[in-house]
């Protein structure tokens, strides 16, 4: 049985998160009538630009992107301008400005890692040239900006929860108007798979928590069920791949998946992960070597980007401890590779991803900070 990082990148599925709340505050999205459930963020992206029709024209996007959103504008039928992205992660408005042509229909805009790009002068823009501004909050889940949430400004919002909550998959999409597309609503996924995962994440959160008494429980439960995990491979759909799959496209949300969602205590998620977030910087103790060398007021963090001169050497010594540390984003979408972004280079080169997630406590977070410290030295 492979063996388990000691310090997991996203949070596994407990009990607990399976018992409905009651009296709780959903949070945006979920508060919000219309939201349709995706299986991916990336079919979201596409279902929006279908929605927006999008085909044939100009969207201005951002050159630091992960490629599987570009992919699923392309098989969209957008035409792509990559605009600058500065060292700080931000998108540049008057660089965006600069691009906007006669074909230009919308400008996407990406909130990194919960950190909220300048809406209001994108939003500006996109009116100005009679624009939609689409906000993709795949890495943002419950964060706001200026006081709003994230996604709830531009005429379309996606969403990705599997990377912020312990679900097996699931995105989302809210449209500022409904449009009459032709699209049909989303179909159910394999449930078979969905199944597996999520009784995989709770063997794998009671190994985690219980040790010896988890390690046998997950040990024993593998024993009799690998003619059932065989077939749910076989039938899986997975995620966090770099391609865009027009087959699944027209997937949704497991309605198993989606209960998930609705026991989810979010405002405890976001005072974790920022509580999480601050104790990591403090510890490291070089806001020179972060991304975003401070929290506003609102940020839900999906992780602490740390800038290292040797990735690949920081990426092996986070492993070699025990800390799922990932490598954010080295490559993007080829369509970009026609212009150069140097500062778009050097945060693909340099960035990686710490946990922070809300199942991580102060311990584990210490384990983190000194390895990443020690990374530092190097």
């Amino acid at each position: 049985m492979e063996a388990l990082m000691a310090i997991p990148s996203v949070p596994d599925l407990g009990p607990a998160q399976l018992v409905a709340r009651s009296g709780g505050r959903l949070l945006f999205p979920f508060n919000r009538a219309g939201l349709e459930l995706t299986y991916l963020g990336r079919n979201a992206v596409w279902r929006a630009a279908k929605q927006l029709g999008l085909e044939g024209w100009e969207v201005i996007v951002p050159a630091y992107h992960h490629g599987v959103e570009i992919a699923a504008l392309l098989h969209a039928g957008a035409r792509l301008r990559f605009a600058r992205v500065d060292a700080s992660g931000r998108l540049d408005p008057e660089d965006v400005r600069s691009r906007v042509g006669p074909r230009t229909r919308a400008i996407y805009v990406i909130h990194y890692a919960g950190f909220p790009q300048p809406v209001d002068a994108l939003g500006e823009i996109a009116r100005e040239c009679g624009a939609f501004l689409i906000e993709d909050c795949a890495l943002s889940l419950f964060s706001h900006g200026d006081g709003r949430p994230l996604g709830s400004r531009g005429d379309a919002a996606i969403f990705c929860f599997y990377k912020t909550l312990p679900v097996p998959h699931g995105g989302g999409l809210l449209m500022r108007e409904v449009r009459a597309t032709g699209l049909e609503a989303p179909a159910p996924p394999p449930l078979l798979p969905t199944l597996s995962h999520m009784a995989g994440s709770m063997l794998v959160s009671a190994e985690r928590h219980s040790g010896g008494l988890g390690r046998w429980l997950r040990t024993v439960a593998k024993s009799f069920t690998g003619h059932v995990r065989a077939r749910a491979r076989r039938e899986d759909i997975p995620v966090g791949t770099q391609e865009f799959d027009p087959g699944v496209a027209h997937l949704g949300m497991s309605a198993v998946a989606a209960r998930t969602l609705r026991c989810v205590d979010a405002e405890q998620v976001v005072r974790r992960r920022r509580a999480n977030w601050l104790l990591l910087h403090e510890r490291i103790g070089r806001p020179d070597r972060a991304t975003w060398s401070a929290l506003p007021p609102g940020v839900c963090p999906l992780f602490y980007a740390l800038e290292v001169d040797d990735k690949d050497r920081a990426l092996r010594l986070l492993w070699s401890r025990g800390i799922q540390a990932v490598d954010f984003w080295r490559s993007g979408h080829p369509a970009a590779s026609c212009e150069r972004f140097p500062e778009v280079e050097a945060l693909r080169r340099r960035v990686v991803e710490l946990p922070c997630h809300q199942a991580l406590g102060p311990e584990e977070l210490e384990q983190v900070a000194r390895v990443a410290r020690e990374a530092l030295k190097a």
